[in-house]
């Protein structure tokens, strides 16, 4: 595999999962910071402004998702990449607050693991390669008000009654009915918006990654920290459908 030349930060209290974590990173990148928690984890980021940050979320002294709060506050691009041993959804809303841009689920698997960091390398190359990169993400995607959660539609296949309710449908029959597939669900309501509240009875999007895999998405978020919802959720097909967007912008 290729070895990208960025420095990683890597933050776990479990040795037995960092050192082989770290092992596998050496052989990937070309610095390696380590920590055994949030704050020993936040002292290497302010020393040493690695390019990617990845982090486990339950740790002693900081957890990983205060640690990564303050990374956010100070470094509002920073790809950051959390992993968890638990249901993401327990984590959904203080996520979303953070901006946290990947999840890996343990045990890790290889695949997720160059998956997630090839996506952390595009968007650090991106910000290294356009100095306007901050002018030019406020004019493109108004980050101050959107969530971005970009799915592989080829690992999607399930949904499940909140996904049916929010969209009008009584039965995965009549889905399939109406639709051949997912990309013609997205690409025939592409012009369409929703109003989508992630507290209300039918908030299906976190059961819906869950369902189809955390690792499979990319999550941008360029909200306010004070955006909860409800949000106007509109979809956008791309990378010859192979990919949907879900685009949620605050409603003021």
């Amino acid at each position: 595999m290729e070895k990208y030349p960025i420095e990683v930060l890597y933050v776990e209290d479990e040795i037995m999962v960092r050192e082989p974590f770290v092992e596998m990173l050496n052989r990937r990148v070309g610095q390696i910071y380590e920590a055994a928690n949030g704050a020993e984890g936040l002292e290497l980021y302010r020393k040493y402004k690695p390019d990617i940050v990845i982090a486990d979320i339950k740790m002693p002294v900081m957890d990983g998702l205060t640690m990564a709060a303050h990374i956010r506050e100070e470094d509002p691009f920073m790809p950051i990449i959390i992993t968890t041993a638990f249901e993401f959804t327990e984590y959904l809303e203080k996520c979303i607050e953070i901006g946290v841009n990947k999840f890996l689920v343990k045990p890790l698997e290889r695949e997720a693991i160059d998956k997630a960091l090839l996506d952390a390398v595009k968007l650090v190359e991106f910000k290294k390669k356009n100095e306007d990169y901050h002018e030019l993400l406020e004019l493109l995607l108004d980050f101050r008000h959107r969530i971005i959660i970009i799915i592989d539609l080829t690992k999607v296949n399930s949904f499940d009654t909140n996904f049916l309710n929010f969209f009008g449908l009584k039965s995965h029959d009549e889905f399939y009915e109406q639709y051949h597939d997912f990309v013609t669900f997205f690409k025939n309501n592409s012009q369409n918006s929703f109003v989508y509240d992630p507290f209300s009875e039918y908030a299906w999007i976190n059961s819906f990654l869950d369902l189809n895999g955390i690792e499979n998405n990319i999550f941008f978020n360029f909200s306010r920290s004070s955006d909860k919802g409800p949000y106007v959720l509109r979809f956008h097909l791309f990378d010859n459908d192979t990919k949907v967007g879900f685009i949620l912008t605050a409603i003021d």
